[in-house]
């Protein structure tokens, strides 16, 4: 037994260790120096690791008897008296011989609302580890009989386990000093003898038990992903720190124990079971890990020692499958014992044994921690100050260790939940809800544990109620529920005699007025009639973009057919699969442009299409008025990709159609007043939201010009009347491109509105277009999938979002929108989730695949009877702001350059080549990359090689089973045959075989990055021109690659029409030279393309005069380029 000296309260016991010299210091524990080494790496701003116990005693107080209380303490355990020096790089433990305990005492009597910022900065303060004392104390006296008792330790000499023991010995100790009488306490192990036992313990070799718990979680942990809880704070913008939120959960404690007595497991083991499926239905996981800090005390003589002996737990969800509750609980308890039995391997050791990076401000393994107290860990009555009545109080502490923390522990049948969380991360709303759903969740896991986890309920009918309503758009006016076909007749009765429509191409030069336009149309409808076109029936418009094509699609209404929009551009097998696919009868070609017209589709449906001319506006003919289309049938077909390897037509009908229709023109404001530029292609159904709501306005639509770009265009209408468009559609990703270059984009001067979408807009093109137009020009961000027709979604894009990642927005009219998970129920605020879309929208589905219609467009049971959602594939979550922000995709899909894009459709038309085994198309740097590996001789596929691997490496020189060699050039050429250009890899790769994982899967994060500049067949030869030097040099950057040859083909490095655009203004930057877009699609090379800009400029200088040209010569005439001479 120790005892004590009356008055002073100090014992004789001291640590053999004490005042150990410095320069031999003793080892940490390996728990110890994890927490040293984290300390380095912030040591002045690092408060995560105090440990605050803030009690507010009530009574007549004796400072003497506390100050005493706390000397004999420190002097009983060495681990408050000890601090960790740096010894040549390493730290050491150095304890102290015991002192007298520094406390601050203040008096706030007078002063008392101050107690809550004293107690904020006294345990947000960070320790000098090498200095210490590593133990703080403050006593804040707020009136006569009424203190705060504020400690702060650091997690390196105390856990949650020593609070308690340090608040017992306290209370003996006080009040042992109030009654004059000696403390009889046990000795204890010194925790350093301790430290030295974990060390030697932790670097047993092989065989030894730390070998074997550590082959144990090498074996359950490899792999594991991160947890993925999708902070709700935009990065930089929250306050870096903790804070917390307490839920009870009334009677939920007694209900704990009652099911882990029926399923022979523990409360900790039903809490940890709930806690899993709360974080699986938030985040749609059910792979991810959660740390549990164990007590580590498994000695009986560590029991009552303060100091650092919890440890950390990685306990991995197993939740694939959807088991029912009991059967989470069953694998819950055979991983927690695996867990606990092995639970002497240092954490720092299993970080190091896995080969987890370490970074900054991220914890490794897992994100979350959960702690459930046990009884014996509660504080009790027993353990107050004699004569004191004692409570727990709110010390401010706020920072944080992890993303979210959850502490739970019994109060009566209660229990209470402390959810606390990094203010930089989360918000209070956010955690609010966590926490409601944790309820709910558990709740119904306790009534119903043979429930399926999927089908557990997480939200209450409020919040339902709240979700619908945040996702529901306005009621489509009933003026917006007729046809278009009527609607554009009456506009051109009011708008007779204004443009209409006009080309801005050099090749379509020429305009049609409101009037000239539907008699145009009425003309080549009865042709299309006599060709036999029905109500229902699909017309074919195989035109570039311009006013026949509009002729002709507003044509095939007035005889009450649909269209489809076919591309001259695309490969002609493309063409013949969609002609095939939706029935097309009839096609309305120029065959001036496109030869027979039927030729371009393939021979095989040369006899079988009529191919119509489009015809002119001096046409004659009037068709029949109950011919037109009417809000049920069709308005037309758009292909996109499909996953199976072949296109889908989705097939949009009038009704949706005139909805968002009217809907665009209302809300973006459009009238006869305005200019609305046709800048999409046809095949894509941007072009409905340029064209009609202009054309049920009164507004002029310009065409522009297939050959042009964008800033070409604006400098014509410069020239022009000078005014340029008001209103601008444009895919997002082109307008990334053109906000890299803004000084080359001539401001448009009546510009008052752009349209965005097809992509992910990004925050710091917002920011630079903000910089050059300030808020002169209304920027909205459009979201919508062919299959809801052109848009579901759209957003203001503000000064914000020149900050934070812009978000998709809400609801248009006539639309619902619902975050929901795999089984289609709905995904509260902030959570992830797949966006379905209802409404007046949604399309008939596909026309050719009834099977894919069925998976795609699913009942809506928020909806009307017989109403349908459509699945969208899309990942995203409602923010606080009421507005949808994108997450990315559930399946394969992916967006390039603005375009869908199935993978597997690509990969399908790869191994349909002669010579291709297998083929797997993934996406790098926003870019389309495909890997192929060859067939065996024979024509067999090659068989995945056992047990996965990397890739052997590239095969440049491989052949085929039939000795063709397969190149990144020959494979490219065979696809731009079968393919539109989007769909055709940047890079093709040919390898030996194909890395997989040890399940047999390929593995995509194994495939190598493409070489930049491949085997493309031809060898480099050095650019031998001052003009292909030129060309050379601009590729280079452009395409951002090391070097680049004469013979090289632009596509064939990767290059692609966005990136063409920028060639074309860096040549123009760079010689003064405006080259049209086309010339490098028709001069591939940059042999070819470097003959095509001295053509140019050449033509340039003969419509000069004689001194303008030679003050030309003399501007070009310059220092060689690339080393090179002119030939």
């Amino acid at each position: 037994m120790i005892g004590t000296a009356g008055e002073t309260g100090a014992d004789t016991y001291g640590s053999a260790d004490a005042g150990h010299g410095l320069a031999e210091g003793l080892p940490l524990s390996p728990a110890q120096e994890r927490l040293w080494f984290l300390h380095q790496l912030e040591p002045d701003d690092d408060a995560s690791y105090n440990i605050p116990l803030v009690l507010r005693l009530t009574g007549a107080l004796s400072e003497p008897a506390l100050r005493a209380a706390f000397d004999g303490t420190a002097a009983r355990h060495e681990a408050l008296r000890t601090r960790f020096p740096d010894l040549d790089g390493r730290p050491a433990a150095l304890v102290e011989p015991p002192a007298p305990v520094h406390v601050e005492s203040i008096d706030l009597r007078d002063r008392p609302t101050d107690a809550a910022r004293l107690l904020a900065e006294r345990t947000n303060a960070a320790f000098d580890l090498a200095r210490g004392p590593l133990l703080r104390v403050s006593l804040l006296r707020t009136d006569e009989d009424e203190h705060l008792l504020c400690l702060v330790l650091h997690h390196i000499v105390a856990d949650g386990w020593s609070l308690n023991l340090l608040r017992a010995e306290l209370a003996t100790r006080y009040a042992a000093h109030l009654e004059g009488r000696a403390v009889a306490l046990p000795e204890l192990l010194p925790y350093t003898a301790y430290a030295r036992r974990e060390r030697e313990f932790a670097e047993g070799g092989e065989g030894s038990d730390a070998e074997a718990a550590l082959a144990h979680w090498r074996e359950r942990l490899a792999g594991a992903p991160v947890l993925d809880l999708r902070p709700t704070v935009a990065e930089g913008a929250g306050a870096s720190g903790g804070a917390f939120h307490t839920r009870r959960i009334a009677g939920a404690g007694a209900a704990v124990d009652a099911l882990a007595r029926q399923k022979r497991c523990t409360p900790f083991m039903v809490l940890l079971a709930a806690y899993q499926v709360l974080l699986h239905r938030w985040t749609r996981q059910d792979d991810f890990c959660v740390g549990v800090p164990a007590a580590g005390r498994n000695d009986p003589e560590l029991e009552e020692l303060i100091g650092y002996f919890s440890t950390t737990l990685v306990l991995r969800a197993e939740l694939s499958g959807s088991p029912t509750f009991g059967e989470l609980l069953r694998r819950v308890r055979r991983s927690a014992l695996a867990g606990f039995t092995h639970d002497r391997v240092p954490f720092e050791r299993l970080i190091d044994e896995l080969g987890i990076e370490r970074r900054l401000g991220v914890s490794p393994l897992f994100q979350t921690l959960l702690t459930v107290h046990t009884q014996d860990e509660q504080p009790s009555a027993e353990r107050d100050f004699a004569g004191l009545r004692c409570a727990d109080a709110d010390g401010g502490h706020a920072a944080g260790k992890f993303e979210v923390m959850l502490d739970l522990r019994r109060e009566g049948d209660d229990l209470i939940a402390v959810f606390g969380y990094r203010t930089d991360l989360y918000d209070d709303a956010w955690v609010t809800r966590f926490a409601r759903h944790f309820e709910t969740l558990l709740r119904g896991a306790l009534a119903d544990p043979d429930a399926p986890v999927s089908e557990l309920p997480l939200l209450a009918r409020s919040e339902v109620d709240e979700l619908l309503a945040l996702g529901t758009g306005a009621e489509v006016p009933a003026a917006d529920t007729e046809a278009l076909p009527a609607v554009l007749g009456r506009a051109a009765e009011t708008y007779g005699d204004r443009t209409a429509v006009r080309d801005a191409s050099g090749e379509q030069s020429g305009e049609l007025t409101y009037r000239g336009l539907w008699t145009a149309a009425g003309a080549l409808a009865v042709r299309l009639r006599e060709a036999g076109v029905r109500r229902g029936d699909v017309v074919g418009v195989l035109l570039p973009r311009g006013t026949r094509a509009v002729t002709a699609m507003l044509a095939a209404w007035r005889a009450g057919a649909a269209y489809l929009p076919l591309d001259p551009a695309y490969p002609a097998a493309r063409l013949e699969f969609m002609v095939a696919d939706t029935g097309v009868r009839v096609v309305v070609a120029d065959p001036d442009e496109n030869g027979a017209g039927a030729e371009v589709m393939g021979d095989g449906l040369a006899e079988r299409v009529t191919v119509l001319a489009p015809g002119g506006p001096d046409g004659t003919g009037v068709p029949d008025a109950h011919w037109e289309a009417g809000p049920d049938d069709p308005a037309y077909v758009i292909h996109t990709s499909g996953s199976t390897g072949t296109p889908k037509g989705v097939v949009v009908p009038h009704r949706a159609l005139a909805a968002r229709a009217g809907w665009m023109r209302e809300n973006y404001g459009i009238t006869a007043d305005d200019e609305v530029l046709q800048f999409a292609s046809l095949s894509f159904d941007t072009h409905a939201e340029e064209i009609y709501p202009a054309l049920t306005a009164g507004a002029r639509l310009v065409v522009a010009g297939s050959d042009s770009t964008l800033p070409d265009h604006l400098r014509l209408a410069a020239a022009g009347d000078g005014r340029g468009p008001t209103v601008l559609d444009l895919p997002t990703p082109y307008w990334h491109e053109l906000v890299d270059d803004l000084d080359a984009l001539p401001r448009p001067p009546g510009l008052r509105l752009l349209i965005l979408g097809a992509d992910q807009v990004q925050q710091r093109a917002v920011a630079a277009w903000r910089a050059r137009f300030g808020d002169t020009v209304r920027v909205v961000n459009s979201y919508g999938p062919t299959e809801t027709t052109v848009i579901a979604a759209t957003a203001e894009l503000g000064r914000a979002d020149a900050i934070h990642r812009p978000p998709i927005g809400s609801p248009v009219g006539g639309t619902t929108l619902t975050v929901c998970d795999a089984l289609g129920r709905l995904m509260p605020y902030g959570a992830p989730g797949e966006l379905l879309v209802g409404g007046a929208g949604v399309t008939y589905g596909y026309g050719g695949g009834p099977g894919a219609t069925a998976r795609a467009f699913v009942p809506d049971p928020y909806g009307p009877p017989g109403a349908r959602r459509y699945r969208t594939g899309d990942l995203v979550r409602w923010r606080a702001d009421g507005r949808l922000e994108f997450l990315g995709r559930i399946d394969d899909q992916v967006k390039v350059r603005g375009f869908r894009v199935e993978p597997g459709e690509v990969e399908t038309a790869l191994l349909a080549l002669d010579g291709v085994g297998r083929a797997v198309v993934t996406v790098r740097d926003e870019a389309l990359v495909g890997y192929v590996v060859p067939e065996r001789d024979g024509g067999e596929r090659p068989e995945a090689p056992a047990g996965g691997g990397r890739p052997e490496g590239r095969s440049p020189e491989a052949s085929g089973s039939g000795g063709q060699r397969l190149t990144a050039g020959s494979l490219r050429a065979a696809l731009a045959a079968v393919l539109p250009a989007h769909l055709v890899p940047n890079s093709l790769v040919v390898l030996e075989s194909l890395p997989l994982t040890p399940n047999g899967k390929v593995d995509r994060r194994a495939l190598p990055a493409p070489e930049q500049r491949p085997d493309l067949g031809p060898g480099y030869v050095a650019p031998r021109t001052d003009a292909e030097g030129l060309v050379a040099e601009v590729w280079t950057e452009v395409l951002g690659l090391d070097r680049v040859g004469a013979l090289d083909d632009f596509f064939d490095l990767g290059g692609h029409s966005l990136l063409a655009t920028r060639v074309v203004a860096r040549i123009r930057a760079a010689a003064g030279l405006s080259v049209p877009l086309r010339a490098l699609f028709a001069h591939r090379t940059v042999e070819a393309f470097a003959v095509a800009v001295e053509d140019l400029l050449l033509a340039e200088i003969e419509a000069l005069s004689d001194e303008d040209a030679e003050q030309l010569l003399a501007a070009e005439s310059g220092p060689e380029r690339n080393g090179t001479t002119t030939a």
